[in-house]
């Protein structure tokens, strides 16, 4: 079965290439681990005259912007680098799924997450990307630091394929700048990127989220996954098997499912029916709470729109999961870029604490790298099961066409 957004994003990554080299005069490429990972960089002026407008007209309101998004973005740097500890060592010793997954459409990166649409992932990577770099230029106009370009940016794996935008202040005037300053122009970003989140997550939750209940029909749960060495993959339950009966219940639907297993606790035991065998599953701890954990990933056997609805309906079901996406990809990668990790700009905020609190360049350089490659080891390890995949996809492809 073809996968079309996985070719989509091919697609796109080609056309990127060639618009890329058509105007290779104004692009300007920024060497990671070239070729297999580079940005590349196209400047403009777009949006800077609007940056001057607002922060000289609500200079109070964006300084109040910046002053609290320093003080979450630090609270966020610490939640997400515990975050990230405890899950991979979850990861490695208690079978739990990854910490950190990719953002890439037509691919199941998260269990129980349904998978990501090009257009979805298109339109979430452009609002969380204009959100969090106009942010940026925004905080560094209001104390009249000097931005010189903004401007798009395609983020890339052999071909760019992650489209991302940038501010491009003056680096001599930001780093010479008061501290303060400094951290509330690094923190303004991600701040922006939770504040998004929050706003989508509670139109998803109070307006689309009963639009799209009220105008699609939900029938069946089916298992699509059963996480290794759980409860579920002990009694040999395997993927594609349709629940029919919890206890005795009948499971119509996932509201069914969840209701039957809203207190479970671990040491319960669950009798559990499908279309293929009937299981006694004995529910151990969660790998994150303690609650009970039976193992298994679940999603709607049929979803479909009700034909009473009919184009409005799809309207409707295609915008609630555009609002979902737009609020992981902004909770996501705001929390992600708040890592005490070079070159993100959690990085550059703890390399300014670092330099405060140790004086000395050199020692400041030091503690920074090594925590920086600490975290990069742990990102490493929750990726390196999706990379793998992936490069082989793009081997494969790339080796199709030659």
């Amino acid at each position: 079965m073809v996968n079309y957004d996985l070719v989509l994003l091919f697609v796109f990554g080609l056309v990127l290439m060639g618009v890329m080299l058509l105007n290779k005069k104004k692009v300007h490429v920024e060497k990671i681990l070239f070729p297999l990972v580079y940005m590349v960089m196209y400047r403009t002026k777009i949006g800077l005259n609007l940056m001057d407008r607002m922060a000289k007209k609500h200079p109070r309101i964006i300084g109040v912007f910046a002053t609290l998004g320093i003080v979450i973005s630090f609270i966020g740097m610490v939640a997400i680098l515990i975050l990230l500890v405890k899950g991979v060592y979850s990861f490695l010793f208690l079978d739990a799924p990854p910490p950190v997954a990719p953002l890439f459409p037509g691919v199941q990166t998260v269990p129980g997450l349904p998978v990501l649409g090009f257009f979805h992932w298109i339109l979430a990577i452009f609002i969380l990307a204009g959100v969090h770099e106009f942010s940026h230029g925004l905080v560094a106009r209001l104390y009249n630091l000097k931005v010189k370009s903004s401007g798009f940016a395609v983020f890339s794996f052999l071909l760019p394929i992650i489209p991302a935008a940038f501010v491009e202040p003056d680096e001599e005037e930001l780093n010479n700048s008061k501290k303060k300053v400094q951290h509330g122009v690094l923190a303004a970003g991600s701040f922006s990127n939770l504040i998004t989140a929050g706003i989508f997550f509670l139109l998803f939750i109070f307006v689309l989220t009963p639009l799209a209940s009220a105008v699609t029909v939900n029938e069946g749960v089916i298992i699509k996954g059963v996480n290794e060495n759980s409860p579920a993959f002990e009694v040999g339950i395997g993927e594609n098997e349709l629940m029919l009966e919890l206890d005795g219940n009948g499971i119509g639907d996932l509201g069914d499912f969840i209701e039957n297993l809203k207190d479970l606790q671990p040491g319960d035991v669950v009798e559990l029916k499908t279309n293929e065998s009937e299981y006694s599953l004995i529910a151990a701890e969660h790998p994150s709470n303690e609650r009970g954990y039976l193992g298994v990933n679940v999603s709607p056997e049929k979803v479909y729109i009700d034909e009473k609805y009919g184009f409005w309906g799809e309207v409707i079901s295609w915008m609630a999961l555009l609002f979902f996406w737009v609020f992981v990809a902004n909770l996501g990668v705001g929390l992600f870029n708040l890592l005490p990790m070079g070159p993100l700009d959690g990085g550059k905020m703890f390399y300014l604490v670092a330099l405060s609190i140790f004086k000395k360049e050199r020692v400041a350089k030091k503690v920074w790298m090594g925590v920086s490659f600490f975290c990069l080891a742990l990102i490493v390890i929750s990726l390196a099961p999706f990379l793998s995949r992936f490069l082989a996809f793009m081997f494969g492809i790339v080796t199709g066409l030659l």
